[in-house]
């Protein structure tokens, strides 16, 4: 998987080379990180495309947390699945690793409401026809709500996964993240189609 950011024309300059070489450090890190979430699961080989599609966006998900700050913790941090999980068995591998100093839990949701006891909630496809009642509900939850339907960051979602050249990419509603409490990282924002609600 290929992270192609847009490259920099050459800068002159003792100083703007320094901004240019101090971004791109943190850029290479950035997608480092990311690249290095994928190999979670050694022992895994995709079957299908579908299933290393997931185990991209699992990987995704997980880097996400690094660069979110929420405005408070608990012991754990929990990436909730709302609706019908595509994800197959690309999430197990995650769950119980430690970030930020907690340790990452993952549940399958019944509800809108358990969702409000995440950090990040996947908003499944089958929900796409209502959307609007899940924004509505995680309004003041302080929940990262990430998903992979047409119009979801738009709609009022913070993150939603897009394909573009047939590689996973994603976009980002940073208003949207905003609205909940949530702060994003510079660095995630460069790597995302920045949209607005």
């Amino acid at each position: 998987m290929r992270f192609d950011g847009t490259l920099l024309n050459p800068v002159r300059g003792s100083a703007s080379l320094k901004r240019f070489s101090s971004g791109m450090c943190a850029r290479v890190f950035l997608v480092l990180s990311f690249a290095a979430a994928l190999s979670l699961a050694p022992g895994v080989r995709a079957q299908s495309a579908s299933q290393r599609e997931y185990e991209i966006k699992a990987a995704y998900l997980y880097n996400f947390i690094k660069y979110v700050d929420w405005p408070s913790y608990g012991e754990t941090i929990s990436i909730g699945v709302l609706g019908n999980d595509p994800f197959g068995t690309a999430l197990a591998p995650l769950n119980g690793k430690i970030v930020k100093g907690r340790r990452l839990v993952i549940k399958h949701l019944d509800s809108v409401r358990d969702a409000q006891q995440c950090q990040i909630i996947f908003v499944s496809s089958s929900e796409k026809q209502r959307l609007q009642e899940i924004f509505e509900s995680l309004r003041s939850a302080r929940v990262l709500t990430v998903g992979e339907t047409q119009g979801f960051a738009d709609g009022g979602g913070i993150i939603n996964f897009i394909e573009e050249n047939n590689k996973v990419r994603f976009e980002i509603n940073a208003e949207a993240a905003r609205r909940t409490g949530l702060n994003i990282s510079s660095e995630l924002l460069k790597l995302a189609r920045l949209v607005k609600s």
